[in-house]
């Protein structure tokens, strides 16, 4: 199904088809990495946009904690967005319970940016799979 979307920024689109697919919060870890979350959180107000409200959570476990029981009192799927690798190695064990349990969850992590320099090893792990 075609949408038309308000936002011209990645970024953006991604908030409004979370809001679209009814999801209320987006349970966030934030980092060097969010930027353009950020950036389109503060244009979707100065638009009226509808798009999920989000969360400042300080560990990533709690985050998928806190979207893993939303959706079990609601039944309605939320997000949880984190922090590149270590967030993504911090989220594994609530992402795990969530799994046995089969309880839904919209996962996603921050990427590095590719421009970004450094050590080698430090930072050049472009993609992280759980």
């Amino acid at each position: 199904m075609k949408r038309d979307l308000s936002s011209q920024t990645v970024a953006g689109a991604y908030l409004e088809l979370l809001a679209l697919r009814d999801i209320d919060y987006l349970f966030a870890t934030a980092g060097s990495d969010f930027s353009p979350i950020i950036e389109a959180y503060a244009a979707a107000k100065h638009s009226g946009a509808r798009v999920p409200r989000p969360v400042l959570v300080p560990h990533e476990n709690v985050a998928v904690s806190m979207a893993y029981g939303y959706t079990m009192l609601t039944g309605r799927v939320q997000a949880v967005m984190v922090h590149v690798g270590l967030g993504t190695a911090n989220a594994l064990c609530g992402l795990f319970n969530a799994s046995r349990e089969n309880i839904p969850m919209l996962f996603a992590a921050g990427c590095t940016p590719w421009t970004e320099g450094g050590v080698p090893g430090g930072r050049d792990n472009y993609i992280n799979w759980a």
